[in-house]
């Protein structure tokens, strides 16, 4: 699984993966390498050849042997990737905003309110920190009891809810306007699951994982999308997850549900324009690999050793808030190294089946 979603440029990490394939570096050294004075372009050669032999040992790969000729090319390949990679980028924001270049006016983070569901513990829990710290108010829909960390904070306000039950969330939403206020920020966040063959899955857990990691977010957004539209300002965070676009075997429910999860974001995303007229209500997606949380947590040492490379809540958390804090909608992949895996579904199908049969084998081992 992890040799499919991971790159070797992973290894790198996303700031210098960033550097490398950013115009602004890969630009100028073309330029100097091809139009500077000899002496210069002596210089640039010692710097392009010096990268090259520190790529090497960072991706643990033999070192190359680059004339300047061939590091000429690979400078004009990465400037010109570079470039494309920069217009997309700016294209899929402009798109997921609306076609908006700037982002949603009107948020003043001390005076906004979100609900995050699942926010007792795991990712979810880290998100409501992260709010906090920021200055909203958060008020959580959860069935476990807050941390006693989170208990004495007075911008943190726990209702008990079993977001599945319709009434349930309907009456703490009830109490969350009458207590607290009219939330701006919705984030779906709440999730179960326990990987199972689908010849063993039993009704009761198959209806319980849907109404949790699907359903829960008709209701929520039942609950508290009407005020946004009303003021045409919001921002409704689906947490779903990279088996949005692989299905895995024994995780049927749990593919599915995210698949659900991600349907449900881009119909949402499409009424909001086209039935309500209200463009500046956000919605993001975040698509997760494997993350170490309690939800996982009894196969996180099998999905170790199997080479798979487990998130911490915190790299996800923090892009979650970001993306928030940016006023701006998006879809978020993390890690993004596995951004190539969103198109699967647009893969010849036995390049899908080469895939899907690789991470079947790999995901049985465990």
């Amino acid at each position: 699984m992890s040799s499919i979603l991971y790159s070797p440029l992973h290894e790198l990490g996303p700031s210098l993966r960033d550097l490398i394939f950013s115009p602004f570096l890969s630009g100028p050294l073309l330029l100097a390498v091809t139009q500077a004075p000899d002496t210069v372009r002596h210089i640039v050669r010692h710097i392009v050849l010096n990268i090259a032999r520190t790529l090497p040992s960072l991706l643990h790969t033999p070192p190359p042997s680059f004339s300047l000729s061939t590091a000429t090319t690979v400078l004009r390949a990465i400037f010109a990737l570079s470039i494309i990679r920069r217009l997309n980028q700016a294209l899929n924001s402009v798109a997921a905003n609306s076609w908006h270049l700037t982002a949603s006016k009107g948020w003043d983070w001390p005076n906004e309110i979100a609900v995050v569901t699942g926010g007792s513990s795991g990712i979810g829990k880290l998100i409501v920190e992260k709010l906090v710290a920021l200055g909203l108010r958060v008020a959580v829909l959860d069935i476990q009891d807050l941390p006693k960390s989170m208990e004495k904070d007075a911008r943190i306000h726990f209702f008990r809810c079993d977001v599945t039950s319709s009434e349930s969330v309907a009456e703490a939403a009830d109490a969350i306007r009458r207590e607290v206020g009219h939330p701006s920020i919705l984030i779906n966040n709440a999730g179960i699951t326990s990987p199972m063959a689908i010849l063993k899955m039993p009704e009761s857990y198959l209806r319980k994982i849907f109404a949790v990691n699907s359903l829960s977010h008709w209701f929520t957004v039942q609950q508290f999308l009407p005020h946004m539209i009303e003021l045409n300002k919001g921002h409704v965070v689906t947490v779903a997850s990279i088996a949005s676009f692989v299905a895995l075997p024994t995780a049927a429910d749990y593919s599915a549900t995210k698949a659900a999860a991600l349907a449900f974001h881009e119909s949402l995303t499409s009424e909001l324009k086209h039935c309500y007229q209200a463009p500046n209500v956000l919605t993001t997606v975040v698509h997760p690999n494997f993350v170490r949380t309690p939800l996982i947590e009894e196969w996180s040492d099998h999905l170790e050793k199997s080479g798979v490379r487990m998130l911490t809540g915190e790299q996800v958390a923090e892009p979650i808030v970001a993306q928030i804090k940016s006023r701006r909608a998006g879809q978020l992949i993390i890690p993004r190294s596995a951004t190539f895996i969103s198109g699967i579904r647009g893969w010849p199908t036995w390049l899908q089946e080469l895939i899907r049969d690789a991470v079947g084998r790999s995901s049985l081992k465990l």
